[in-house]
């Protein structure tokens, strides 16, 4: 019996791996430009799905998995990488003192991020933080606003690009 449910676990897995593959590696090469650290982070997503997928009760709950771990990972790759620049340098910052720059850099980036999406039409604006901050989907916000998804992520897109334009 336990072979069995292992069975059907492992043509789930296959299924959904099949599935969101080139979605998940196109979502993270919007992030990370190096191949093989797009091609670890992919892996290191479906991992933490495989670990998760006991609880995955709908098609629904799989995608919000993924992309949820897509956007841990990322961060993680982003964080680690710091601290790896961080720590190969020649002059050593009291702990304390980097927390204090890191939060007040973060706070200032925030405040750039508020003011920005401030000048994004309120319609845009809404979808982005329904998409990024709630884990709402493109076909379910397509569905409340009776467009088509293609629409959904065109409108996001532009909105993320507008930010990344802006930030930089």
């Amino acid at each position: 019996m336990l072979q069995l449910d292992t069975v059907c676990i492992m043509e789930q897995f296959k299924k959904i791996y099949s599935e969101y593959k080139h979605r998940v590696y196109f979502f993270v090469r919007k992030y990370v430009r190096q191949e093989t650290d797009v091609e670890d982070i992919v892996q290191d997503i479906f991992v933490h799905l495989w670990k998760h997928l006991d609880k995955a009760d709908s098609p629904s709950a799989v995608e919000a998995i993924i992309f949820k771990a897509s956007k841990q990972e990322i961060s993680n790759f982003y964080r680690r990488n710091k601290i790896l620049f961080v720590s190969s340098e020649e002059n050593i910052i009291p702990e304390n003192a980097d927390d204090i720059s890191d939060e007040v850099s973060a706070q200032e980036q925030m405040k750039k991020v508020e003011v920005l999406l401030d000048k994004l039409p309120m319609k845009t604006k809404e979808l982005l933080l329904r998409h990024t901050t709630q884990n709402i989907s493109y076909s379910k916000l397509a569905d409340e606003h009776k467009v088509s998804k293609t629409a959904i992520g065109k409108q996001i897109n532009k909105a993320l690009d507008f930010l990344k334009i802006n930030l930089q």
